[in-house]
């Protein structure tokens, strides 16, 4: 029977296996089996449902499921997310290095494309995914077709035999090829001893290495049931919050390149050595399950043990201060969100144009260079804070002169006013009901403040019963605008001032030289400006 080191006195021979031994403790020391199981559950939910989803709402669904987990007494990490529980650091660094974009939303969408079953179809309207795909698995022989190609299916066929990833781009709406079933249900059969699937009418090996992935250029695509349940549907669709993300890496990259480098050697130093633990781990157990009689007279046994404490403690010592270098690391990122978030806004604010002209289109690549050509143009600061200053008003003023070269002239003005309000709305110095008021009228302001207390109500009513004082130069339009404005904080009166007085108005109205007039009333001077 083999030995126990509890059935051995402690001496000073044994004594380097004892310490060496509470090795195996720290190799433990990963939560519990039952939170693993109850993370993984949520998970699997995030990777079956919400790849369709905006951020917002892959969130809530999140959110819902944990209330779930604690609702029925299931212990769980706090950050049941797909990021902190299925995420291998190297392997995100290797995407993020291929081109995938660094934000939560498309590290979430690779995490689910590795682990789902089914083949994946990327909503791709700015092309991120297609360019990262492209990059990822070009050493593999990647071949990239379209759905109008003569070729496609014979192209498909080769990927398939050789085990080639195959690139699908532009699919549109409604159902696919029917010829695809086969290969999106995956329906391989054994003939002969191999693996084979029919596609078409031909019957083809089927290569263990074959990957197929789709993409679309569609903001809102629509699929049928029958397709979506066949497809892994993935959003790859830029989101503000997404986008700022992707921008502050950027900014970041550009302004302390060593920050940058040092995050990329953490990660790979980090899975360097919890590899090494890993590997002791295996060792250790290896050696112990091999072993026969005393352990205590196995030397090799108990030279790995003593080995691994001390691995184990540098180790700790190592990660220790990664973690706290990579808490630095992103605290002084931090300082440059505020850079990130403006271009962010700025991008979502020309996207706008294209309603205006569907000609005024401009691609995130681009706007991506526009931003890093305007970082490297931009005046240094002495602090983070100048410097984001600076950053913000070049790259503002570039974007604003690049945008204008390619609008009509009489847009131009439109844009302005355009950036101008959004910069205005993001800072919090425009309110929100006196911009409904401005966009729809009374009608507008009413309905978006319906929620409003009953005494700000009972005004209205009263204000809308006031007739017009001077129906012959004042519009009922206008006085019934006047009085809706009336109902807002600011202008909170007004519609009564120029009941009361009339006269005084009248002259502003009939004036060539409006904005030269002065209004007196009481100790209030207000200066009146015409349009």
């Amino acid at each position: 029977m083999a030995g126990c080191c509890c059935c051995v006195p402690v001496s000073c021979c044994c004594q380097p296996f004892c310490d060496a031994l509470t090795v195996c403790c720290d190799f433990q020391a990963e939560p519990l089996p039952v939170p693993i199981y109850a993370c993984l559950t949520c998970c699997s939910g995030a990777i079956a449902y919400s790849g369709p989803f905006v951020p917002s709402y892959r969130t809530a669904l999140l959110a819902d499921w944990t209330s779930k987990l604690v609702e029925v007494g299931l212990p769980h990490s706090q950050q049941a997310t797909l990021i902190k529980t299925l995420a291998d650091p190297v392997q995100v660094r290797a995407w993020t290095i291929a081109g995938l974009p660094s934000d939560t939303v498309s590290v979430e969408n690779a995490i689910i494309m590795s682990k789902a079953r089914r083949w994946p179809v990327m909503i791709d309207p700015q092309g991120q995914a297609n360019r990262w795909v492209k990059s990822m698995e070009r050493d593999a022989g990647l071949d990239v077709v379209k759905t109008s190609d003569k070729d496609s299916l014979r192209t498909l066929e080769n990927g398939i035999r050789f085990g080639r990833p195959v690139l699908l781009e532009d699919l549109g709406d409604g159902a696919l090829d029917a010829a695809l079933d086969p290969l999106l249900l995956r329906s391989t059969f054994k003939q002969g001893g191999s693996e084979v699937i029919k596609l078409g009418d031909n019957i083809i090996p089927y290569h263990q290495d074959f990957k197929f992935y789709m993409t679309t250029k569609l903001r809102n695509p629509h699929y049928p049931p029958e397709v979506s349940v066949k497809v892994l549907l993935l959003n790859f669709f830029v989101t503000p919050e997404g986008l700022e993300d992707q921008l502050l890496g950027t900014v970041v990259t550009q302004e302390r390149p060593d920050l940058a480098n040092l995050k990329s050697a953490l990660v790979v130093s980090n899975a360097k050595m919890k590899a090494e633990l890993a590997a002791l781990e295996s060792r250790i157990l290896g050696l112990l399950s091999a072993s026969s009689g005393n352990i205590l007279d196995d030397e090799e046994l108990i030279n790995t043990l003593a080995q691994a404490k001390i691995t184990s403690n540098e180790v700790s010592a190592r990660v220790a201060q990664a973690e706290a270098t990579e808490r630095e690391i992103d605290d002084t990122r931090e300082q440059y969100r505020p850079v990130a978030c403006r271009a962010s806004l700025l991008f979502f604010a020309i996207s706008e144009l294209a309603a205006v002209d569907p000609m005024y289109q401009y691609s995130l690549g681009w706007f991506i260079n526009l931003f890093v050509k305007a970082i490297e143009e931009a005046s240094k600061a002495a602090t983070v804070a100048d410097r984001g200053k600076l950053l913000n008003n070049h790259f503002t003023f570039s974007l604003y002169t690049n945008v204008c070269r390619s609008l009509f002239e009489r847009h131009k003005l439109f844009f302005s006013f355009l950036l101008t309000t959004k910069i205005m709305q993001h800072a919090g110095a425009i309110d929100a009901k006196e911009w409904r008021f401005l966009l729809a009228g009374p009608s507008g302001a009413a309905s978006s403040s319906s929620s409003g207390d009953k005494g700000n109500a009972s005004s209205a009513v009263g204000q809308s019963q006031a007739a017009n004082p001077a129906p012959g130069w004042l519009t009922d339009q206008s006085w019934s605008e006047l009085l809706g404005v009336s109902d807002l904080p600011a202008f909170a009166g007004l519609a009564q001032h120029i009941a009361s007085h009339i006269e005084h108005y009248k002259d502003i109205f009939d004036s060539n030289q409006v904005r030269h007039q002065i209004c007196m009333s009481g100790r209030h001077i207000i200066y009146t400006y015409g349009f």
